[in-house]
């Protein structure tokens, strides 16, 4: 097609409501917009947030069933009780099983560095232990060296859950707790505070978890003072509980929209060869 003085010109055809595009254009919008669902379809797993449990021993009443809604929810689980045949002070590193690698080291204030010590307790008496989550040992925010603000558990495969009983072990000062989780994709969240209310050093401050729909890579579970700061005070961890490796597929919603991205290119590409 040529103008009145014979230059060419680019065929335009109507669009609803009157407005003309030229088809390069029209094609680099559908090219934009499949790209674009692609790129959604992608990430949509990491925007999946995860569900907390925050399960606290309300003083002066405590339970210990704080984890129940928790295992509901996850399923299928392991749980370690940290009573084990090691010396006091001796490092733990982590787990191996035949499916999944948990490496346990410290970070935070007191640095990244560092594994957790084993820690004989036996906590009884008025403190809230006696409700169910007595340990002879569990294991402490310390390396030898100091203490630490987090214990962080890394995970070689995504896993379903994660969640621990916790006690407050800072002497004459109340202390709370708060976990993150990293999702797949590298999403990051916090729960609520876990704070047993007793405003008291020495007591099980409950139960504290996550379930995750797309799978977590790692959990940070961090002692917080009274102004909800971190904080390099001891605290302890028990029963240490964690959901199946969950398998490596897209969630639904990347799926559709990576299919729909899929079929707009193929198309663009159709018509590029007519």
């Amino acid at each position: 097609m040529r103008n009145s003085e014979g230059l060419p010109v680019r065929a335009f055809r109507p669009l609803a409501g009157g407005t003309c595009v030229s088809r390069e254009k029209e094609e680099c919008e559908m090219r934009t917009v499949a790209a674009f669902l692609l790129v959604v379809g992608m990430m949509s797993p990491a925007l999946a947030a995860p569900t907390f449990f925050v399960a606290p021993n309300v003083y002066p009443g405590s339970s210990s069933d704080n984890d129940l809604a928790w295992q509901a929810a996850v399923g299928s689980f392991t749980e370690l009780d940290f009573d084990l045949p090691v010396p006091p002070n001796s490092a733990f590193s982590g787990i191996n099983t035949a499916s999944l690698e948990i490496e346990a080291t410290l970070g935070g204030l007191g640095g990244e560095s560092g594994n957790p010590e084993f820690f004989i307790g036996s906590w009884g008496g008025t403190d809230g232990s006696v409700y169910g989550t007595v340990y002879d040992q569990a294991i402490l925010n310390y390396d030898a060296v100091r203490y630490h603000s987090d214990f962080v558990f890394t995970f070689s495969k995504p896993v379903k859950g994660v969640g621990a009983w916790l006690y407050d072990d800072g002497g004459g000062t109340s202390e709370s707790m708060v976990l993150k989780v990293t999702e797949v994709g590298g999403a990051t969240n916090d729960s609520g505070v876990l704070e047993s209310g007793n405003g008291n050093a020495h007591f099980v401050e409950g139960f504290l978890g996550a379930t995750s729909d797309v799978g977590i890579t790692e959990a940070r579970f961090t002692v917080l003072d009274g102004q909800l700061n971190p904080v390099q005070r001891a605290f302890e961890l028990d029963h240490f509980q964690w959901g199946q490796p969950v398998p490596a597929v897209p969630a639904p919603g990347a799926m559709l929209l990576g299919s729909i991205g899929v079929v707009v290119i193929g198309y663009l590409r159709r018509r590029r060869s007519l």
